[in-house]
């Protein structure tokens, strides 16, 4: 069974992210979802690969086992995937829990960068 209550999550960064502009740097933003029908995002940060963001976010866990998320990089026509991960909620530990959450990409052998997230539960 997976965690039930609160759950705020603190996106405080993201480091080498793939550059998916052929022209500049990327414009990244983090989707992140327990439900895919209820996703919240980031602000979008403009021409860098390493985005700060320092923003927290609240959902409620309804026996949700894992923490989705998704780096896209903002374009005019369509967004692209930059790339994904999860964490698992069971690590959080004394109710919180610091994390760098990795990016893979080709089956794990390279790294398309990753999201340092901070989370943490009502105890």
């Amino acid at each position: 069974m997976g965690y039930k209550g609160p759950l705020k999550v603190t996106v405080v960064e993201a480091q080498n992210l793939k550059d998916e502009d052929v022209v500049g740097k990327s414009d990244p933003y983090i989707e992140l979802w327990l439900d895919k029908n209820y996703k919240q995002k980031t602000t979008t940060k403009s021409n860098t690969i390493n985005p700060q963001y320092n923003e927290t976010f609240t959902f409620h866990a309804d026996g949700h086992k894992h923490l989705h998320i998704k780096v896209l990089d903002k374009d005019l026509v369509s967004d692209d995937e930059i790339g994904e991960g999860k964490v698992d909620l069971s690590k959080i530990s004394g109710g919180f829990l610091e994390t760098w959450v990795e990016l893979p990409r080709m089956l794990g052998l390279r790294s398309n960068g990753k999201v340092h997230m901070i989370l943490e539960t009502a105890q």
